[in-house]
C-alpha cells in the first residue's frame, strides 16, 4: 500500500468535504459518506477518475441549486435546501467506488485492458448526473412533462416523468462528462459514445421504474444506485464488446 498517496488522498478529500459543507453542499452524514467514497476513488482510481469525481459533484449541485425557490414553491425541490447526505453519495457514487476498486486490483492483477472498467465508472457518474440534471432542468424550464410509459401528459415532479427540455440537458451533461474522461485519458475516443448511450439507458431504466410505480413508496436512492448500475453495465460491456 502507498501510504504517501493514502495520506495524500485524504487529505484531498478532508479539504473537498469542508469546503463543501461550508457551501451548502452537502450535510454532515455527506461530509462522512463523501469523505468515504472520495477516499476510495482517488486512492484506487486516480486522478483522473477523481476528476470525474469532481466534475460529477460540481455540476450535480449547480443543477439543484438552480432556481431552488421556484421548485420548493412547486414542492419538487431537494430537501435540506439541496444539501446531500450520506445516503445520496452511497447511491451516487457507491457503483463508481466499486467500478474503482476494481480498477486497483485489475491493474496490479496485470489485466491486458481496463478502459472498459473506467468506462463502467464514467458510465455510472454520467448516469447520476443525466438523472440529476434532467430532473432539475425539466422541472425549472419543462413546458410539457409526460409519462414516459404512456406519453400523456402529467404534472411537474410526477413519478416516470420526462420533459424535452430535461432529457437534451441530461444529455449534454453526460455527453460533457464522457468527453472529460476521455480527455483525462480513461478510455478512447469511441467511449464518450458508448458512456453517453449507457447513461441514457440507465436515466430511462429509472423513469421506467418510476413510471411503473407511480403511487406507490419507492425507496429513491435504491433507484438511483440501481439506475447507475445499469448504466454502468451498458458503458463498460459496449466498451469491452466493441473497444475504445
Amino acid at each position: 500500500m502507498n501510504w504517501r498517496f493514502l495520506a495524500v488522498a485524504a487529505a484531498v478529500n478532508a479539504a473537498l468535504a469542508a469546503v463543501s459543507f461550508a457551501a451548502g453542499a452537502v450535510n454532515v452524514s455527506g461530509v462522512i459518506g463523501g469523505f468515504a467514497v472520495g477516499l476510495v476513488i482517488l486512492y484506487c482510481g486516480g486522478w483522473g477518475a477523481f476528476g470525474i469525481l469532481l466534475l460529477f459533484f460540481v455540476l450535480g449541485s449547480a443543477a439543484t441549486k438552480l432556481g431552488y425557490r421556484r421548485k420548493a414553491a412547486l414542492g419538487v425541490a431537494q430537501e435540506e435546501r439541496g444539501r446531500r447526505g450520506a445516503r445520496h453519495a452511497l447511491a451516487n457514487c457507491g457503483a463508481p467506488a466499486v467500478a474503482a476498486l476494481i480498477y486497483f486490483f485489475g491493474a496490479r492483477a496485470g489485466w491486458e485492458s481496463l478502459g472498459w472498467v473506467m468506462a463502467a465508472f464514467t458510465g455510472a457518474f454520467a448516469t447520476a448526473l443525466f438523472d440529476t440534471v434532467s430532473s432539475e432542468i425539466g422541472q425549472l424550464y419543462g413546458k410539457h412533462p409526460f409519462l414516459i410509459t404512456t406519453l400523456r401528459p402529467v404534472p411537474v415532479g410526477t413519478d416516470g416523468a420526462v420533459s424535452v427540455e430535461g432529457t437534451a440537458a441530461g444529455l449534454a451533461a453526460a455527453g460533457l462528462m464522457a468527453a472529460g474522461a476521455s480527455c483525462l485519458g480513461l478510455f478512447g475516443a469511441w467511449g464518450i459514445l458508448f458512456v453517453t448511450a449507457g447513461a441514457f439507458i440507465g436515466t430511462t431504466f429509472e423513469s421506467i421504474i418510476g413510471a411503473l410505480c407511480s403511487g406507490r413508496r419507492i425507496n429513491n436512492e435504491l433507484l438511483n444506485f440501481v439506475n447507475t448500475v445499469v448504466g454502468a453495465a451498458a458503458a463498460g460491456f459496449a466498451v469491452y464488446l466493441f473497444g475504445a
